[in-house]
């Protein structure tokens, strides 16, 4: 069986065949434990992680365990329509689902197979998908009640699907292994390989406001492409190192976080990236911007924030210095 290749020390091993059973661990300081995904709910924030930890936070400063939530798994992505409703995924095909900010989580179902879930992704309160290893994507449009399986790709492919996101036309991005990437323009139906051009792993995207899409992953590879996904544009990162997550900030400009402390800004019009790297070389796994600083999240937990433009705690470099050849 082939090993799936996800970034190792965010998920660690496979169990395959296995389901946590047990409740998620109580931790005293909830910002110290291993984080691999966050979302905003609302004007607050949801992170999930390793041994069913769920932290939640209204101004990304202070932090909170949930309440409740019923599993010790990797919790490996989560997504929220607005501040109440949300659902968060992990091994074992867990489907976790919040109706009060991330507080309390039932579990809505283990997924037949128990496929190692790497996204999740809810448009709004009923139609949503998942993605995962060796190529299991299904969709809902009941809540998540029940699964539709997606066929992405031709038939008998089973890359690796790492994330899958939405554009600013309401049209659907996945992003998988060996630089495959998909496109949907109807709520997942269907979906349409993209030429991208490059052989590496995608780790993540998103769609920026201006309708353009961003996919990054593997060797510091960063891909702009147009609203479509026909047209794909290499940019200079300024790193070498595998990227994990990527945001777009207020002022248009987009800042991504990688391994080794990757930390890169883009200029406004995201022709080109500045990259610093933290000391700590701590992994960095999933970042969100909050009252005008970065919050970063990984191995160590959630890392204090600081300003965009900031170089404190880390060695800046110019993307040109070290991009990907």
């Amino acid at each position: 069986m082939r090993t799936v290749q996800v970034l190792p020390w965010l998920l660690g091993v496979i169990w395959a065949g296995q389901v946590a059973a047990a409740p998620a661990i109580a931790l005293s300081d909830v910002r110290h434990a291993p984080l691999v995904a966050v979302a905003r709910a609302g004007e607050g924030l949801v992170a999930v992680g390793d041994h069913g930890v769920v932290a939640l936070s209204a101004d990304g400063q202070q932090w909170r365990q949930a309440r409740s939530v019923p599993v010790d798994g990797l919790l490996t992505a989560v997504s929220f329509v607005d501040e109440l409703q949300g659902w968060a995924v992990g091994h074992g095909g867990v489907l976790l689902h919040s109706l009060d900010g991330g507080q309390h989580w039932t579990l809505q179902q283990r997924l037949e197979g128990k496929p190692v879930l790497l996204s999740v992704l809810f448009t709004d309160a009923h139609h949503g998908m998942l993605v995962g290893a060796y190529g299991y994507a299904a969709r809902t449009v009941d809540g998540g009640v029940s699964w539709l399986p997606m066929q992405i790709g031709e038939e008998g492919d089973d890359f690796h699907l790492n994330q899958v996101f939405q554009a600013a036309d309401g049209s659907l991005f996945i992003v998988g292994e060996a630089g495959h990437g998909y496109r949907s323009s109807d709520q997942g139906a269907s979906w349409q390989a993209l030429d991208t051009g490059v052989s590496g792993s995608l780790w993540t995207g998103t769609g920026l406001r201006d309708g353009r899409v961003l996919l990054a992953g593997m060797s510091g590879r960063v891909l702009l492409g147009d609203s479509q996904g026909r047209h794909w544009r290499l940019l200079d990162s300024g790193s070498r190192e595998a990227i994990s997550a990527v945001t777009q900030l207020d002022d248009g400009r987009v800042a991504l976080v990688g391994n080794s402390g990757l930390v890169a800004i883009s200029d406004a019009q995201v022709a080109h990236f500045t990259s610093a790297q933290r000391e700590d070389r701590s992994n960095l796994a999933a970042l969100a911007a909050q009252s005008g600083h970065l919050l970063l999240f990984g191995a160590t937990g959630v890392i204090d924030g600081v300003a965009p433009d900031a170089k404190a705690a880390v060695t800046a470099r110019q993307a040109s210095e070290n991009a990907p050849r």
